[in-house]
């Protein structure tokens, strides 16, 4: 029985530091990325659209390097989210970075609090010793759950002077969809993955630990 139990402790350990190294690798990585395409956006000089990549700590480019064959002569991908909000402008959106600028902020921290409640749980199993791995697992939905109610505040927040007057929409948070003249695309990118494997194992964990303490 002891051996038994010193198996589940070294299996929970193992998964635990694997969603560690994962959760930090998430938080640098882009998790969620949007892409707009239009008729003035050719795909021989615009393959992926005007695409942006939102990270936990802030939105980013998501162009690359205009291919050869580009009419522009550039080497420099296009600043997509310089570009974004100039699309946005025309419907009266706020700018991209007026959004969860408290959780951008706030983001270093958090995860550094989440990697320490995870080294934590490596050998923590008194009263409550659940709360610790249930941090890591809540994150990918806590973040699809912040995504969709800023989507829905850029929305439904529409300035009047826009050039275009369309009335307040919710932008597709998951797939395609269609704002304007514009195709729009809205999917989870690997950095969610990361978060998302993290959470999977932390459940595994958490149910080997529970499994120990009940003696097997």
């Amino acid at each position: 029985m002891k051996m038994q139990s010193k198996g589940l402790l070294q299996a929970t350990r193992l998964l635990t530091i694997v969603a560690m190294v994962l959760i930090g690798f998430a938080y640098v990585s882009p998790i969620w990325w949007v892409s707009l395409k239009a008729p003035n956006y050719p795909p021989e000089t615009f393959p992926d659209g005007i695409r942006i990549h939102f990270h936990v700590n802030g939105v980013f480019n998501g162009c690359k390097a205009r291919p050869e064959t580009s009419e522009v002569d550039e080497e420099e991908p296009l600043d997509c989210v310089h570009e974004m909000n100039t699309i946005n402008h025309f419907i009266g959106m706020h700018p991209i970075e007026e959004g969860a600028r408290l959780e951008q902020k706030a983001a270093p921290y958090l995860f550094g609090l989440l990697e320490v409640m995870l080294a934590t749980f490596l050998f923590y199993s008194g009263r409550f010793w659940w709360v610790l791995p249930s941090a890591g697992i809540i994150v990918p939905v806590a973040f699809v759950i912040d995504y969709s109610a800023w989507l829905w505040w850029f929305g439904h927040t529409l300035r009047p002077w826009g050039a275009f007057t369309i009335k307040p929409f919710m932008p597709t948070v998951f797939g395609q969809g269609k704002v304007a003249q514009f195709t729009t695309y809205s999917y989870p990118h690997y950095g969610f993955g990361l978060l998302v494997a993290a959470a999977a194992c932390l459940i595994l964990a958490a149910l080997l630990r529970r499994k120990q303490l009940r003696g097997g």
